[in-house]
């Protein structure tokens, strides 16, 4: 094998990902805490929970990376990195960072942080839903699947339009809570106005590059609430 075909390997892509996923949902509340104090991070139970349950979320992800075929590698399912999802990672450094001083935050409470991690678990399961329900559309229908993304009616997408945009309100409430943030929680707010402009913007495009099909699409399903938005 050339060095070349080496470098090419989708082996790359997933360790990539890997790796940026790791830095965003464990590296930046280890930043936003102090690496000066480790110990006192792994000190609380819900904390150190929350970092295997990411770890085990990176490890998925990474995973369904690379069962992704190549004709998909271009597609936004998994979760778009843009306005909302800078704003996730600001929630994460700055609940964390609060959290070790008690800045904006409310006393130690760890049947309340549990209950934060119980909704980021949620987030995590509805991601994973999504992005499984993905990788196996398109593994089974190829290009068909390819060309009109916006007509998959399986899994979380028979109900909704944008799981992974849904996820992220899970991941900023639940993990404010977690970190006992109202600063967190406060930010959950503007990060919800951003995915709902987001979402107004996919509509638009999706109208206009799905002019056939998005009709059906849209008259089937809701944005991100079963039923009612």
């Amino acid at each position: 094998m050339s060095i070349v075909r080496v470098f090419k390997h989708r082996a790359w892509i997933v360790v990539w990902q890997f790796f940026v996923r790791s830095f965003i949902l464990i590296g930046l509340p280890l930043l936003g805490w102090g690496l000066d104090d480790l110990a006192g991070f792994f000190s609380s139970p819900v904390r150190t929970s929350f970092v295997i349950v990411a770890l085990v979320q990176v490890l998925i992800n990474a995973w369904l990376v690379y069962r992704l075929p190549p004709e998909a590698k271009q597609d936004q399912r998994f979760e778009p990195f843009h306005l909302h999802a800078d704003m996730i990672e600001m929630i994460f450094f700055l609940a964390a960072h609060g959290d070790r001083r008690t800045l904006l935050a409310w006393n130690e409470n760890l049947p309340f942080g549990w209950v934060g991690l119980s909704i980021y678990l949620i987030g995590l399961s509805l991601s994973v839903w999504a992005n499984f329900t993905w990788v196996t559309h398109v593994r089974r229908d190829g290009d068909r699947a390819c060309a009109n993304p916006v007509l998959l009616h399986e899994g979380p997408f028979r109900w909704i339009r944008y799981p992974a945009l849904l996820c992220l309100v899970f991941y900023g409430l639940g993990f404010s809570i977690m970190f006992r943030s109202w600063l967190g929680l406060t930010l959950v707010l503007p990060l919800i106005g951003v995915i709902l402009n987001r979402i107004k913007v996919l509509e638009k495009e999706h109208a206009e590059q799905y002019p056939k099909v998005w009709p059906e699409r849209y008259s089937t399903s809701r944005r991100i609430i079963p039923f009612v938005y």
